[in-house]
């Protein structure tokens, strides 16, 4: 037998892997590129990724410089989705969406009003003040979703 023939074999294996997994990666990219998230479902999704984050770290005051741009991540996921519609505003009553437009601005507004003072906090050390802001921010969350998010389909 040949010496050369299982080096070749290997080499063989080992190309033929390394392509099938830039197939698999590239075929899933394009499935990532063409979700149906709307804006502001993409923007709740940065804003909910970085508060787990956050939470976990708020008391650490090491990690204050952290927690400050994630809040600050936050903030402008949260000013730029005031102005989007959530998706359920079509499911409302015609003479009802100009109210829940309004009620969604309202408590996005006051979201950002509670984000840009946990970025003040963390910036400023005070870690005792940003938990406090981070325990209102969790109940304009649940407020939040209960008014202005479609119910799951469970």
């Amino acid at each position: 037998m040949n010496k050369r023939y299982p080096s070749t074999v290997l080499a063989f294996v080992i190309a033929f892997c390394g392509v099938n997994t830039s197939v698999f990666a590239a075929a899933h990219a394009k499935d990532e590129d063409h979700h149906d998230h709307t804006e502001l479902e993409d923007n709740m999704e940065t804003i909910s990724k970085a508060f787990r984050a956050l939470r976990r770290q708020a008391k650490d005051p090491a990690k204050n410089k952290a927690s400050a741009a994630l809040a600050a991540k936050m903030l402008a996921a949260a000013k730029s989705s005031i102005d989007l519609e959530p998706k359920w505003t079509a499911d409302q009553p015609k003479d009802e969406q100009v109210d829940f437009l309004a009620g969604y601005k309202i408590e996005m507004e006051a979201t950002v009003e509670l984000l840009a003072q946990l970025v003040t906090a963390f910036e400023g050390g005070d870690n005792s003040t940003a938990g406090d802001v981070i325990a209102k921010l969790r109940d304009a969350q649940k407020k939040g979703h209960k008014g202005y998010k479609e119910p799951d389909e469970d």
